[in-house]
This record gives C-alpha cells, structure tokens and sequence, in this order.
C-alpha cells in the first residue's frame, strides 16, 4: 500500500515538508484539490439538474458574466499550465499532478456550466445558492498554498537551477496568481447583492409559475430590445455608457445590435443604438457653436486690420475636442512599438528552428508573439474606434456649423453661395475633414515607424539598410510632387462638383418649365459638359494615385533586391533568420510608406475644404442691433428715415451717385411712417421695388445708409411672400408652424383663409400630407395656406405680398374682408398688390416707382378708376365656400403622398455588381482581375525564392535526388527524369544546355540574384498594368452611371417629382456620386489587394508548415461564419445610414428656399433643432455602423492572434521532429505575422466595398425602376408640315391623376380653331391647368383623346408635341446664368447682332428692356433661380421667352397674376399682337384679362360647362361666367 502511495504521489506521502514548501505535494492534492473542488462540482452539477429552464430571458447581471470571466479564465489557465507541464516541459510527471489536474478542469467546467445556467433564467437569491458559495469558497485554500509553493521553491533553488526551469518557475507563479486573482474578483461579486427582478422557484414547475411566466411580454434579453407596455420604460441611452470592462473590451456590448441585423429586423432608423454621452448631438454642437461664437467674437476684437486667416473652425475643433483626440496618440504610440515585437521574435525563432536550443526557448518566443500580438490588437482596435467617435463628434458640429451659418449669415453675404457649394460644404467637405480624424495621428505615426525599422534593419544588415533607406527617400520626394498635382486636381474637381449639383438642383426645381420647353437634351448636353471637366480632374487624381500605388506596390520587391544584393555581393551570408526578418521588416517599412501619400493626400484634402469651410462660416452674421435702430418714434410701428438698401453686399455709396443705378434692385431715400393698426398700401409696376422694400423691412437687404425702426422685429414679423413657401409636412403643421395648438385661434384662421372647404374635400382634412414645397398643392391653395400660416402666428406686423393674386377674384374678396380688414383688422398691415380696389380703405398708399416712393397720399389722393373696367367691393363677399379648392395641378393625394425612401433588404443583389462590372467593361474587368492575381503571384514567387536561397546556402551539397537532370540533345529539347528544382539547379544548365550540374558556390549568388531580379521586373510590370487599368475602369463605370443616371432622371415623369423629394435626388447626384467616383473604387482596390494577399498567406504558411492546415480548418468556419453575421448587419447599417442621410439634404434645401420666411418669423432656432434631429438619426446609424465595424474587428484580431500563435507553436513542434527547415518557417512566419491584418483587411474591406456598393444600388434604382414618359403610339411618324394651323380637340378627355382619386377631368370635349384666342376661367381646383397638362403630355389620359391639327396627340413624341407649343407657367422659373441664356436656353438665336436685336425686341415688347439695360444687358447675371428679379419680371422673362419661340399654339397659365393692371394690360396687346394669327389659351384669375378672347372655357369640378362668346354669356344673368363676373365685383361697361 505504502509502495503504491509513494509511486502515485512520486515520493514517500507526507503532511509537512522538513524544507521547502509548508506540506508536501501529495498532502495538498487530497486537502486542497480532490476534497474542495469535488464538493464544488456535485454542488453544481446538482443545482445545473435543478434549476428550470425559463421561457423568457431577460439581461444577465454584470456579476454573474464576471463570475463567468473569472471562472473561464481560471480554467483556461489550468489547461495551459497542464499542456505545459504534461507535453512540453517534463516527461515523467507524478499520477498525482494528473489526478489534480484533472479534478481541477472537470470541477471548474462544471461549475461554468452551473454560473451560465443560472444566470440566463430570474432566481431567488440575492447572490447564489449557498452550498455552491461555500463549497467555492473552500477551493480558495488551493490557490494560496500554491503560490507559497511556488515562491519558496523559487527562492530556494534558484542557484541550483537552470536558467529554463526558473524561467519556466516564474511562469507558474503567474499563472496561479492569476488564477487568484480571478478567484479574488469573483469574491467581490459575491458582496454585491443582485436586484430580483421577479421571484422564479428552482423546485418542480407549478401551474402558478407557468402562468406567471405566460404574462411576460419581453421580447429580448437585452437592455437594447423593445419592452411591452407592461414593463416600465426607461431612458434609451447607449449600451457603451454602462457596459462592463470587459464588455467594452471586447464590444459585448455590441452583441445585440449584431442579433438584430442577424433577424432582418434593422429596418428603420430608430431601431439602432442612441448615440452614447459624450456623442450626444444636442449637447456638443450647443457647445461647439458657443465656442465658435466666442473665438469669432475674440477674433474680430483681435484681428481688425490683420489679413491672416483666422481659422474660427479649426481652432474651434482644437478647444472642444483637442485633449480627447490629442491623448489618443497615447494608444496609438503603444500599438505601433508592440508592432516591433513581430519581426524581432520572428527572428528568435528562426535562429530557434536553426539552432539546437532548448524546446522551452521556442515555446517563450512563441508565447511572447501571442502577448505582443493580442495586446497590440487591442490597443489598435480600441484607438480606431475612438478616433472614430471623434470623427462622429466632428461631423455633428460642422454640419451644424454649415446649417447654422446658412441660417444666421446676412442675406446679401449669403448670395454669393450656390445651393450647389452648400450642399457640397454639407456632404465632401465635411467628410473630408472627418477623414482627417485619422490622417493626423497617422502623420506623426508613419514616421516614427519608419525610424525605428531603419534602426531595426540597421542592426540586421549594418549599413547596406542605406541603400533602401535612399530608395525610399527618392520614393518619398517623388511623392510629394503627386500629393501636390493632386491637391491641384481636387481643388478643380470639387469647384465642378459644385457648379455640377447646382445645376442638378435647379433643374429639379423647375423640372415642369424644363417638360414644357423640351429642354432635358439640352440640359444633359450642358449637366455631362460640366462632368467632362470634372472628369477631367477625376482623372488626374485616379491616374496619379496609380502611380502611387505602383510604386509603393513595387517597393518592397524592389527594397529586397537592392539590400540583398549589396550584402550578398559584399561577402556576408544570408542565413533565414536574417533574411525574414529584414522582409518583415521591409513589409514594416512599406506598410507606412505606402500609406503616407494617402495620409497626405487626406490632409491636403481636408485643408482644402476646411479653408471652403472657414470663409463660409466667415461671411458676416445679420446684426439686428445695426440693422435696426430702436429709437422708435411715439406710437410709431415702422419708421424709415432716408434710408436706401441693395440687395448687392455693402460698400460705400453715395445715393446721388451717377452710377447708383448699377445696384440690383435698389431703394433710395426711403422715408415714411406707420402707426399701429394702420393698414398700408404699396403699389408701384412690375420691379419698381414693392418686394424689395418688404424685403428691408424684414432685414433680408443690405443697409446703405438711413435708419430703419422696426417694432417687435426680435419676435418676428409675419412675411406672407409672393412666392409661398410650403414644408414638406401636413396642412395642419404648416399651419401651425411650431406653436402651441389653439383648437379656436386654428378654427378662426381655416375660416377666414377660406380653407374650410379644402379640408373637407381631402381625404384625410388638414392633416393630409403636402409635396415638398407644396408641390401638390395649386397656386391658389399654397397662397391660402402661407396666409393661414401667418395669421395664425399672431404677429404685431403683418407684411403681405401681393397674396391676394394667386387666387380666384372671388375668393380674394373672402380673403380681403374675412382675414386682411377682419380677422387682421387690429394689427398693422402693409399689402402689396395690383389689385386697386382692395386699396379704397387703406389709411395711406405708397407709390413705388424705379425704388423711390413717387407718391405718398390717401386712396383718394393716390387711386385712379380706370375709364374702361371700375373695379368696386362695396357689399359683402361673395362667400368661398361656393369655391372647389383641389388641387389644379393634380388631384388631393393620400397622406402618404412622399413614401418612404427605398432601402433593399439582405445582401447586395448580383444584378448590382453586374451593373458595376458592366459599367467598368467586361473585358477591362477580366483584365484587371487578372493582373491582381500575377501581381500577388510574383511577390510570393520572389519571397520563396529567397527561401530556397536561403535554403541553398545551409546545404553544403545537393541531394543527388534533386539535381539529376538528363538530356537528350538529338530531340531539341530537355526532358527531365525528376522534377526540376530551380533553386538547386546552376545557371550554366539553363544558359549553356551543358549536361552536368554545379551545385551551389560562392558563383551561385549571382544566379539567384538574377533570378530575384527577374522576378522583380515581372512584378513591376504586373503592378503597373494593374494600377492603372483600375484607375481606368473606375473612370468608366462613374461615367457611365452618371450619363445613365442623369437620363433616366430626366425622363421620368412629373408625377415622379411630386412624390420624390429634391434631396432624395439630389442625394444620388452628390454623395452617391462621390462614392461611385472615389470611395468604391478606393475600397474595391483594397479589397482585391487584401484578398489576393490573404490568399498568398495562407497558400505559403501551408506549404511552409503543412500542420498548420489543423489550426486553420476550424479557424475557417469561425471567420466565414463571424463574416456572414457582421455583413447582415453592416449591409442594414449602411442602408439605415443613406436613408437617414437623405432628409438632411432635403431638409437643408427647404430650408434655403424658405430662408427669407424663416428669418422674418424668427424660426431659426426651432429649425437648428429639426436638423439636429435629422443630424442624431444619421449619426445613430453611423454609430451602430462603427460599433459593428470594431465588433468585427476585435474578433478578428484575436484570431489573428490565434493563427500567429498557432502558426508559432506548429513550427516549434515541427522542428522537434525534423519536419522543417529554417527557410520554410521564416517564410511562413514572415506572411503570418500580417495575417492579422490579413484577415481585417478582407472582410472589412469586402464589407465596405459592399456598403459602397450601396450607392451603386441606390443608381441602378433610379436607372432601371424610375417610370418614363410615354412612347408614342404607332410608328411615331409625323408629317412635316403638322401643327401649322393649330387647331385643338379634345374628344370626351378625361384624367385621373391617381388610381382611387377623383378625376381631375371628366369627359370633356370642345374643339378650338386655328388661331382662335380662348379663355379658360372657373373656380380653383376646377380643371383649368389640367386642360395645359393634358395637352402638353405631362400626365397621360384616363379615356379619351387630344388632336391637334386632326392628329392624335398619342402618335407624336413627346418632345414633338412639346416643341410645337409654349406655355408661360403659373409659377415662373429661371435658371442661373446670363439672362441671354433664360430666353435662348437651346441657343437658336446665338450671340450676334442680328439675334441680339431678336432679343431686346422681345424683352421690349414685355416692358422689360430698361430693366435689363439697367442691370448689365443681356449677358446680365440674373442670379440663382432668378432671384435678381421680382416675380413679376420673372414671368415677363417667361412671356418673352414664348415670344421667341415660333410656334402655333401658345398657352398662358396665370402669366400676368403678378404684374400691375397696366403691365397687364400693356402684355395683352403684346399678346394679341404678337400672337395675332396663332391659337392662344389663356387662363386667368382676372376676368377682365380674358374678356377680348375669341370664345372663353368656364371650367367646374372637372367638367367644361361653358363654352361661348364672353359677350353672350354675359347678356345671360344665369350663365356661370356672369356669375363669376359679378361676384368678382367687377363691373363691365
């Protein structure tokens, strides 16, 4: 028994040891071990039977997943420490140590498996069943025990022992203090007492407990999940705020997020996570904008007569965010110097698998390439996405700063920006600058890099490292001419880029003028015109990024021969470990240098565009202090005294000067005075300044001299502009507008603005949702609404601008006496208007003439009645209610009238990759795949090559076996009896034919030299083929999307842009583009670079360590399954991120269109807050992008790690039996040492491609399922000589505009002569401009037909049918540019003496040619959208503009609502005499406008019910259009 004892604990049992540790090892085992631990495992194992498993699950408690960690830990320490001792270490150990062990693993997994069960279901304990507790508590005794063991036997033999069994002693010891203090960790969490969320019994089911479990709703087991409304909700923040240590460390907290995109259910905006404290948008752009305000403040103080920039946003950026982002260098520092322990251990190893060192040696090397690599994973991983959150934090602020500015800037100031440059300031500058986030740590990283490699390579080569060190340097001077040329090219590209948006946006805004005038071939002529030269610079950018990747691509090949060569040449050895190590060391240098020309091409990039971005936030502020003057008069409201104003940017102007009158649109010496409640009249022709002076009362024109008192301008004035500007939201909210519902004050204002009806009519009333701009709604109705509006702010002064036009006569009665002289008749009104007749009541007129006050007197001093017409309004309003408010344009659409923007759901389809491939060229795309694989093929053959030299110079011969070679020379060739090896075969076989074989001498070096250099010369050529092939398929594909895009846009129907909104749009021509053109080629180069590498290392490091095939087999199903569950999220995540990404563009252009109301109401600040709103959804999405990113990352990092480590151990365990040479395990350790990377770069770069290819995606919608215009019915072909007369007919027309909805038209007929002059009259919303629509083509028919000339308008092409008409429309638009190119869009009438005069003949047939004279001529510049007129010179620009257009058929769709009677009057006889023998439609509100026609059109509720000589339907009382002239007040002699 005794015998048995002493030969299972390997020496004579014993309690107490006479020397040496305090019991003996036997003593322990049994005390410490086998009694403690197995208590612990029957405890546990007992209650894993008992406990029930739940059917809900709810968090686990951040104790029990420590308690987890710390136990998992402890036994993966355990198991270590038995493979160490069992395998590598000792050969012969006691049964005892096995029995310990053992007992040991088997309890510490049972008792993970009991802390996993009982922490996934709701318990009853306020720490953990109490015999487990104790039970636990009793192992701790092992632990201490153990490390007195372990110290004192260390400190007693360390003398006696080697120096690898105190090494592999001090090992021990830190494993089981680990181990301890894993078990002290655990005993804190038992103090904590866990909260119980509900009592769950462990005993037997009970039909209590399962119904008690029935009445759970919770949907998830997270803190992440939606709750049901029986659980109390709590603030939703950010899992990260509260996440663990070690859930931060290794984004657990993450892991929710993951499942949902794994189930498909990331399908909206708010399903993501909230963005975490310290990324709050509310909070740090508030902050941000203060420190903007304060530094611009101290700027201006500082810096009055300095001309040096400023630089208000950069050192804005650097206050707010500099120490966060600056002490990120710290980790930045400490990855980068663990990186230098690859190389330095990969060349231990070597020399380990050269030499005939200890086992153990190999085994440390190996564990200190799994430390350097694990904590440098971690340390990288974790500075990303910090300096990513930084980046987040920037793009908050800057989109903020932009759209504040925008809203704060003065009006002048803000004229010299294009909606185009500031979308762009919004979307690439800004990611421009965030992309700096990381530019700027890897700046000052790069280099430091690269030092410490050179000193590194010093110490392997001596000083033949110069000869690469001055390759590299001529490489680095070489690139800083690129990155210049670059700079150069970006900054004309981004110039074009503007010019290119702008232009897409405004063609958008007037997409109806563009369908009328069949403009879309010239516009896409001029729209690719501007993308040419984009293309252009794109070009120059792509090429010489080529260029950089050639030669940084080449580099290390090239790096490699000259080293090699010189040290070779120069008498040294090359032995393998210093042969991989240099090449990992080059690999070291390259990586930085090859990324310092991106890292300076994004600095530079950034510095372009934060300098755009500084002079935008510098343009001057609107000051209200100076604007306005607070020296009110006594019972003054408005005060001007000589005061002028311009809409031009200020400068010294004297008022007398001669050349005054080169200001646009100016006012000079203006000088009058309102009281309270007084109602004022401005009246004046069309541009003699009536909007403007409106406009210097809101503040929206420059100050030139004077004083101006305005009272209660900090609260707002109520501006109801010319021009209505309606949200893209419901009625009721445009009505309302931000304040607090009134159910009486909203019910009083539909009433008076006559919008009761409307709301009855529409299917879902006033909460019926409207078109951006309120493009579904009629002139009539968006008049109404912005009138509502106003009203409904309850201002002190109410500014109105000729509101009363846009609609019906008899409806501007309603308006006039319900809402102007009654709901409005306490406060202070000053109207503009044609309309005389609304002026008899007003206390004083001002007449505006050239922008001087011509007269200031009564009504009854200033009014003239007119001989012919007497417009009168004594009596009461005809009441609206007899009116038909829908819409005239199309019918009232269903509140979801905008849908939701479209997102793909799952991968991205293979038709999108199709459509890319396509685009680039398929035989360009096989091309450039090809070259990929050559490039990477011959890098690998150079690097095996250097293994078989290597190899080469170890053997002293050449196995016989290997070099036997035969020839037989009568055949003319060489046949081979073994296979041939090159690497031992001598030159002079190849080079001389001769039949004997040299093996390797001091002579052979050359031979691989030139080999190696071959080599090199194939891979420079392979890489130049590829890097630039790519550049050039790059350009390819953008350029194709674009044209195809651009086409398809354009030829989509009107429909399409009344449910689309123009940032949508604009979003695929701006960002989508950008990618296209930068980032996707940019990801898909890195990918098929990463690919291509990872490819290459597994391939050598299999081939140089076969074993190494069982460590990689299981680490392939682990990355293709974490790949497969990250892009189910990701893919989600980008689409989530271009969605919430479109209602900031959206958003920011209704903002700029509506500036002017905005500011006069004193909105700004409740629009900041919408786009904060808009920014957090955006930045919600990026985040959980990020969050996904590094939630892959780490993962892969630490199976990096795993590879690195196994790869490591697989060449110390092959060297132990002979199955390797140093060559091979250089070779394979040196592509292991970037598997890491490798494996990163793979997917994220394939992820990203993928998200990238998003935009694609988005195009390729918009290519293939945007709905066309018809095609013409029939052969399409139409005689010559067809509408030359002009007849029209409609045969029983009717239109529907939307299935479900009533129609628009309902079977009308009526024929129209050649030449006939009609009039087209009715209520709004009766069908008039619908008439315009069919018969232009723009909406298709429901049933019937429209000849023209006995021809059916479905047989002629649209842009035939278009060309053969002009149309003057309701709302005019002109394009930015000359105003020669507003009126010869096409350039039929070019630039000449002859066309000149064509020119001014019809602007002086419209009253026109004196203002243009007055502003520059022709070539004039008549500012964005037009915005240098007033409307009522707009259209006039329009009616010239038909005029010289000769055609037959001319339609007038309220062309003069907004110009004066006389103009009006002076247009009609323009009209009747310009027009004399064409056929003229002419729809107005004025009756009196149409009362010389040929024969008028009474329009109602769809249907034609009159149509007749005015003349005779005026002689019959009971004719609707008798009606309509009386209840317009109107009185014909």
């Amino acid at each position: 028994m005794d015998q048995r004892l002493t030969e299972f604990c390997g020496k004579k049992f014993s309690i107490w040891n006479n020397d040496g540790p305090t019991f003996s090892l036997c003593f322990e085992t049994f005390t410490f071990v086998l009694a403690p631990f197995t208590l612990l495992a029957l405890t546990s194992a007992f209650y894993i039977g008992r406990l029930r498993p739940p059917d809900v699950n709810l968090r686990v408690p951040s104790p029990f997943n420590i308690r987890r960690i710390c136990t998992a830990i402890t036994l993966v320490i355990t198991l270590g420490v038995f493979i160490k001792d069992a395998v590598l270490i000792k050969s012969n150990i006691p049964a005892v140590l096995f029995v310990s062990y053992g007992t040991r693993l088997v309890s510490l997994l049972v008792h993970l498996i009991f802390l996993w069960r009982i922490g996934l279901i709701h318990f009853d304990y306020k720490r953990s069943p109490a015999t487990v507790v104790l039970s636990w508590a009793l192992t701790l005794g092992y632990y201490g025990v153990q490390i007195e063991r372990m110290i004192v036997e260390l400190m007693d033999n360390v003398s006696d022992k080697s120096t690898l069994d105190s090494i592999n002693m001090i090992v021990d010891l830190f494993c089981v203090a680990a181990m301890a203090a894993c078990q002290i960790t655990y005993l804190v969490t038992l103090l904590h007492i866990n909260p119980k969320y509900r009592t769950v019994s462990i005993l037997s089911p009970t039909e209590d407990l399962d119904n008690l479990l029935s009445q759970s709703h919770l949907l998830d087991s997270d803190r992440y999940s939606d709750l049901a409304s029986d659980v109390p909700s709590v603030p939703e923040t950010c899992p990260s705020d509260s996440a663990s240590c070690l859930s931060s460390l290794f984004f657990y907290w993450v892991q929710p997020l993951m499942k949902k995109g794994s189930k498909r259910q990331l399908n909206r905006e708010d399903a993501v996570y909230s963005l975490p404290a310290d990324l709050n948008t509310q909070q740090i752009c508030h902050s941000f904008t203060q420190t903007v305000d304060e530094l611009s403040t101290k700027q201006l103080i500082e810096n009055q007569n300095t001309s040096t920039p400023p630089r208000i946003l950069l050192k804005s950026l650097h206050s707010k965010f500099g120490r966060w982002y600056y002490t990120l260098g710290l980790l930045k520092f400490l990855s980068d110097s663990l990186g230098f322990a690859g190389p330095l251990l990969l060349n231990r190893l070597v020399n380990f698998v050269d030499s005939n060192e200890p086992l153990a040696n190999g085994c440390y090397y190996a564990a200190g390439l799994f430390l350097s690599t694990l904590i440098g994973s971690m340390l990288a991983t974790h500075f990303d996405f910090q300096v990513n959150k930084v980046a987040t934090a920037f793009k908050s602020c800057l989109i903020a700063s932009v759209y504040n500015k925008t809203l704060q800037a003065k009006p002048v100031a803000m004229a010299k920006y294009t909606t185009g440059e500031i979308t762009n300031f919004m979307s690439t500058d800004v990611n421009r600058i965030v992309n700096f986030c990381a530019s700027f740590h890897q700046f000052w990283s790069l280099p430091f890099q690269v030092v410490v490699t050179l000193i590194l390579l010093y110490f392997q080569v001596g000083v033949v490292f110069l000869a690469g060190l001055g390759f590299a340097l001529i490489m680095i001077l070489f690139n800083r001419y690129l990155a210049k040329k670059i700079g150069e090219y970006n900054r004309s590209m981004m110039k074009n880029k503007d010019s290119r948006v702008k232009l897409i946006t405004e063609i958008l805004l007037g997409i109806r003028v563009i369908k009328f005038n069949v403009w879309e071939g010239f516009l896409i002529e001029k729209v690719n015109s501007i993308r040419s030269d984009e293309l252009k610079s794109l070009k120059g950018i792509k090429y010489f990024d080529a260029g950089c990747v050639y030669l940084w691509a080449t580099t290390p090949v090239i790096i490699s021969l000259l080293i090699f060569s010189i040290y070779s040449v120069t008498g040294h050895d090359l032995t393998a470990a210093k042969v991989f190590t240099v090449v990992a060391l080059i690999n070291m240098l390259i990586s930085p240098l090859n990324a310092f020309p991106w890292v300076i091409n994004g600095l530079m990039e950034a510095w372009i565009s934060i300098n755009r971005l500084e002079k935008f936030v510098m343009t001057p502020n609107f000051n209200a202090d100076e604007y306005y003057n607070d020296n009110m008069p006594h019972e003054k409201v408005v005060s001007l005294h000589n005061a002028s104003f311009s809409w031009n940017v200020s400068k010294p102007l004297d008022v007398n000067d001669q050349d005054s009158n080169q200001q646009d649109q100016l006012l000079c010496d203006i000088s009058f005075s309102i009281e309270k409640g007084q109602f004022i009249g401005i009246m004046g022709q069309v541009g003699a300044g009536k909007t403007s002076l409106l406009s210097a009362l809101c503040g929206e024109l420059d100050k030139l001299c004077g004083n101006i008192s305005v009272e209660g301008h900090k609260d707002g004035l109520a501006y109801v502009t010319q021009e209505p500007w309606i949200q893209h939201a419901t009625i009721k909210e445009n009505i309302i507008w931000g304040e607090v519902f009134n159910k009486e004050m909203y019910e009083a204002v539909v009433e008076c603005c006559a919008l009761k009806e409307d709301f009855q009519s529409l299917p879902n009333g006033d909460h019926t949702e409207v078109g951006e701009n309120g493009v579904t709604l009629s002139g009539g109705q968006k008049a109404r609404v912005s009138l509502a509006r106003a009203v409904y702010q309850n201002k002190s002064l109410y500014l109105l601008d000729d509101p009363l036009s846009a609609v019906d006569q008899h409806v501007a009665s309603h308006l006039y006496h319900q809402c102007v002289a009654g709901i409005l008749r306490d406060r202070t009104r000053i109207l503009c208007t044609h309309h005389t007749r609304y002026l008899r009541n007003a206390d004083w007129i001002i007449v505006l003439e050239e922008g001087q006050i011509k007269k200031i007197g009564t009504p009854a001093e200033v009014l003239e009645i007119e001989s012919d017409h007497t417009e009168q309004v004594e009596g009461a309003p005809a009441s609206a209610n007899n009116s038909d408010p829908s819409n005239s344009h199309e019918p009232n659409l269903l509140t979801s009238l905008v849908q939701a923007e479209e997102k793909a759901v799952g991968s991205v389809a293979l038709s999108v990759y199709k459509s890319y491939w396509i685009a680039v060229g398929s035989c360009l795309a096989i091309t450039i795949l090809l070259f990929v694989l050559l490039m990477q093929a011959s890098k690998v053959v150079s690097d095996w090559w250097l293994s078989q030299w290597v190899n080469a110079n170890n053997q002293s011969q050449v196995p016989k076996s290997l070099s036997t070679i035969q020839f037989n020379i009568s055949e003319g060739c060489y046949v081979f009896d073994q296979p041939l090896n090159l690497a031992q075969t001598s030159y002079t076989v190849l080079l001389k034919g001769t039949g004997t074989v040299s093996t390797p001498t001091k002579d052979s070096a050359m031979w691989y030299l030139m080999i190696y250099g071959i080599i090199a010369a194939a891979n420079s050529i392979f890489t130049l083929v590829r890097s630039f092939s790519f550049a050039y398929g790059g350009i390819c594909a953008t350029q194709t999307l674009h044209n195809k895009l651009l086409k398809s846009i354009l030829q989509a129907p009107v429909s399409f842009f009344d449910v689309t909104p123009i940032g949508r749009i604009v979003n695929r021509f701006s960002s989508d583009v950008y990618t296209v053109d930068d980032t996707l080629p940019f990801m898909l180069n890195i990918f098929l670079a990463q690919f291509a590498g990872l490819l290459a290392t597994i391939v050598i490091t299999c081939y140089g360590l076969p074993w190494f095939t069982v460590v990689l087999i299981p680490l392939s199903g682990f990355y293709y399954y974490t790949q497969h569950y990250y892009r189910l999220t990701s893919r989600e995540l980008k689409r989530l991120s271009s969605i919430s990404l479109s209602p900031i563009y959206a958003h920011f252009n209704e903002s700029l269109m509506g500036l002017t109301t905005i500011r006069a109401f004193r909105k700004e600040q409740m629009f900041r807050e919408q786009n904060l709103s808009l920014v957090d959804a955006n930045q919600r999405c990026n985040f959980s992008t990020l969050a996904a990113q590094e939630w892959l990352a780490i993962r892969l990092q630490m199976m990096g790690v795993v590879m690195v480590t196994g790869v490591a151990f697989t060449a110390v365990i092959e060297h132990q039996h002979h199955m390797t040479s140093a060559g091979l395990v250089g070779l394979a350790l040196s592509y292991a040492l970037s598997v890491t990377s490798r494996l990163s770069g793979v997917i994220t770069s394939f992820t990203e491609t993928e998200k990238q290819m998003v935009a694609v995606e988005r195009q390729s919608f918009y290519i293939h399922n945007v709905p066309h215009e018809r095609a013409p019915s029939g052969d399409g072909v139409i005689h010559r000589d067809w509408s030359t007369k002009g007849a029209i007919e409609f045969r029983h027309v009717s239109l529907q505009y939307r299935p479900h909805l009533p129609s628009a038209l309902d079977d009308v007929s009526f024929r129209i002569r050649p030449g006939e002059k009609v009039g087209v009259v009715g209520r709004t919303g009766s069908g008039k401009s619908s008439l315009v629509t069919c018969l232009f083509g723009i909406v298709p028919l429901t049933r019937g037909a429209i000849y023209i000339d006995e021809v059916s308008t479905n047989r002629v092409p649209l842009h035939l049918l278009r060309s053969k008409m002009a149309v003057i429309p309701q709302d005019p638009f002109l394009f930015s540019g000359p105003l020669r190119h507003n009126l010869d869009p096409t350039g039929q009438h070019a630039a000449g003496a002859l066309s000149d005069s064509k020119l001014w003949i019809a602007l002086e047939s419209c009253g026109l040619r004196r203002a243009v004279e007055s502003m520059g001529g022709l070539d004039c510049d008549v500012g964005e959208r037009g915005k240098r007129f007033s409307t009522g010179q707009r259209q006039l620009v329009c009616l010239a503009r038909a005029l010289l257009k000769d055609v037959q058929i001319v339609c007038l769709d309220e062309a003069t609502a907004n110009i004066d009677l006389q103009s009006d009057a002076l247009i009609q006889e323009t009209v009747r005499k310009c027009f004399q023998n064409r056929t003229v439609i002419t729809i107005a509100h004025r009756v009196e406008t149409i009362l010389d026609c040929d024969r008028v059109i009474v329009m109602e509720n769809g249907k034609l019910v009159e149509f007749e000589e005015p003349g005779k339907l005026l002689r019959d009382p009971s004719s609707l259009f008798a009606q309509l002239v009386a209840k317009s007040g109107l009185v014909v002699n």
